[in-house]
């Protein structure tokens, strides 16, 4: 009972002075002079996300909608003052002429707080611009263009997975088999291991790893909530977004492939054979950031240690199956709804396959317009990240005259830009017409951002298109796709992860095998 009034009395003086906080922020925006939306206490103007009922990209695209002629307004994310930036000229500002003085995430001071968060993708500053510099040769299109082999012999095996899969049940959940199939990807591509995803054994350990890395529950939601808007109460709190298991799972990967490679660079030039050039130097060297304002040539130097290495292995490995496998399945979903654009992908995909003479090359990423089209039109309907978070890292002023401070937190609404019917006429439709080469111009700049935008922008998008395509070609060479009975056409979206998916049900899309599928089977040498 005593330990009970002590944590009400906790919860009490925590919630006022929460309260105590947000009455005193309430007036941010009015004395500056810029047009907001009113606040609730606490919660601000997200509060069904964050009382995880709503998607947060469709409560920023309400927001937006208010302000239909204002570049930019006010908003409040808890206690806290958000600028949504709403037009295309100052996102450009703010994603690339600009950069300098948007270049972090938000809570950018808290990446130090879990191993988990100390990569690239959370990075900002000077601790970002060198991570990134000497990440990029590894994602070249000559890199991938040699490690294509390698995505070639995981398609071989998505192929018997369907076979297999398809002759007990041919209603599939493709969330799952998206993901089971990028995972192989990544873990052969980075990592030089057989993740044996695909396989038959349901307790695989990487996908264990998957799923406590994207947990979609209300209590990782509300972690995710927490810190973004209080992360000095969260981690003040002693509490963490990712369970320390992750850190050890990889820490443990990297030692056992290190060891396996004699602690030397192989052939391969992958993930770990840069990680073992990083290791064997005591620090990353790279241009500062600052070096784009202030015009000189200053170098960084980053002390190189097995944190470092392992927040890098973990983002690469989160990274680079669950976005993918996302797009993979929202794809599947759109065609099993739009026979006619199934029937000129198939179309496309087959003389493909006649011409390659059943050999999947790296040139499918580039051979196949109209798929690459509906891939894009994917991305627009379901992009990864509803909301881009950026935090103001030096002071700045805006062209009309209004000064942000440092430490402000900027949110870009993907969401709604992609469902903007300025930018694209009839937005809830299907129509992977928009993005022919021959439509391509014109897609207002800054109004589409399938992998982010700007110096920022996904550094995995190459590999990212690569294996997307590629498993895409793999599927529907041999499989039309349809609904399943109980798969509903639309969808509600989930508040609770960090990417986008849907709220309750999974994918279910039958698969029916094509007439004449013998025929297109991959050659393998």
């Amino acid at each position: 009972m005593a330990a009970l009034l002590v944590f009400v009395s906790l919860l009490t003086v925590l919630v006022s002075l929460l309260y105590y906080i947000s009455q005193k922020k309430l007036g941010y925006w009015e004395k500056r002079n810029v047009p907001y939306v009113k606040p609730l206490p606490l919660l601000g103007n997200y509060a069904k996300y964050m009382l995880q009922k709503q998607y947060p990209g469709q409560l920023l695209q309400e927001l937006c909608k208010r302000f239909p002629d204002r570049s930019y307004f006010g908003a409040f994310f808890g206690t806290e003052p958000v600028l949504v930036v709403n037009s295309p000229e100052l996102v450009k500002d703010v994603f690339t002429k600009d950069f300098y003085y948007f270049n972090g995430r938000e809570v950018s001071d808290y990446v130090e707080k879990e191993l988990a968060t100390r990569n690239l993708f959370f990075a900002s500053g000077d601790r970002w611009k060198v991570i990134r510099q000497n990440l990029t040769a590894l994602f070249s299109s000559s890199k991938m263009k040699k490690m294509f082999y390698l995505l070639e012999k995981c398609n071989h095996t998505l192929e018997d997975m369907l076979a297999r899969e398809t002759s007990i049940d041919k209603v599939l959940e493709t969330r799952d088999l998206g993901a089971r199939y990028t995972m192989d990807c990544i873990c052969s591509c980075a990592f030089g291991v057989d993740s044996m995803a695909m396989g038959k054994e349901p307790n695989n350990v990487f996908k264990t790893m998957a799923g406590q890395i994207f947990e979609a529950s209300n209590t990782r939601g509300l972690k995710m909530i927490l810190r973004a808007a209080w992360p000095g109460l969260f981690y003040g709190l002693k509490m963490q977004l990712f369970p320390p298991t992750i850190d050890e799972f990889f820490s443990k990967l990297l030692k056992g492939v290190f060891e396996s490679r004699n602690h030397k660079p192989s052939p391969r030039n992958d993930f770990v054979d840069l990680v073992l050039t990083f290791k064997n130097e005591d620090n990353l060297v790279g241009d500062s950031i600052s070096n784009s304002k202030t015009g000189k040539d200053d170098k960084i130097k980053l002390k190189v240690d097995d944190d470092l290495l392992v927040a890098q292995c973990i983002l690469f490995f989160a990274a680079g199956f669950e976005t993918s496998a996302t797009t993979i399945s929202f794809t599947l979903f759109e065609l099993a709804k739009h026979p006619a654009v199934q029937d000129k992908i198939i179309a496309e995909i087959d003389e493909y396959v006649v011409r390659q003479k059943n050999k999947l090359e790296y040139e499918c990423v580039n051979d196949l317009p109209y798929l690459d089209a509906a891939v894009y039109e994917t991305l627009r309907m379901y992009p990864i990240f509803g909301i881009l978070t950026r935090e103001v890292m030096d002071d700045y002023k805006f062209a009309d005259g209004v000064q942000v401070e440092k430490g402000l937190r900027v949110h870009i609404p993907v969401y709604h830009f992609h469902y903007n019917p300025d930018y694209f006429p009839d937005p809830e439709e299907y129509k992977p017409e928009r993005f022919l080469p021959e439509n391509k111009k014109d897609v207002k700049p800054y109004t589409f951002f399938p992998y982010g935008e700007g110096p920022r922008i996904c550094i995995g998008s190459r590999f990212a298109k690569m294996q997307v395509m590629a498993g895409l070609i793999t599927i529907l060479k041999e499989y039309r796709v349809e609904l399943a009975d109980d798969m509903p056409k639309s969808l509600s979206l989930d508040a609770r992860t960090l990417l986008i998916a849907p709220r309750e049900q999974g994918l279910n899309i039958k698969f029916t095998r094509r007439e004449g599928s013998e025929q297109r089977k991959w050659v393998r040498t």
